[in-house]
């Protein structure tokens, strides 16, 4: 059971992105990691869930509050690291469910996918 000042860190897939940023200069694309998987067709009617490299994520137990009848509510905070050590992440408070939370905190949470350094979708 999650209680207020837990940290729980997992290992979660990145993929390679840009993003484009505004300067004095002009305009510049930039590269970045991205948390999550890609997707490419690896058969007729498949895809394949791929990442170019793992990184962490890190959620912080806020404090846990049961109203009542209802289900027990974790409160926490999300911080991601990338694969090259750099954190990152809004401090946003978010909500779940006990159950749901647990789930989350046992890491990436979808299909299966494979580490493909050069990978392209």
């Amino acid at each position: 059971m999650a209680k207020a000042g837990d940290v729980f860190t997992v290992t979660f897939p990145f993929v390679r992105d840009t993003y484009d940023e505004q300067d004095a200069e002009g305009f510049a694309t930039l590269p970045t990691w991205k948390p999550g998987c890609a997707y490419r067709p690896c058969a007729p009617d498949d895809t394949e869930g791929f990442c170019h490299a793992e990184g962490k994520m890190e959620l912080t137990v806020v404090d846990v509050f049961k109203p009542g009848k209802y289900p027990a509510r974790v409160f926490f905070t999300r911080q991601w690291i990338d694969p090259e050590g750099k954190r990152f992440g809004k401090g946003a408070l978010r909500i779940m469910t006990m159950p749901a939370f647990k789930r989350r905190a046992q890491g990436w949470f979808a299909d299966p996918y494979v580490i493909d350094p050069e990978g392209t979708a």
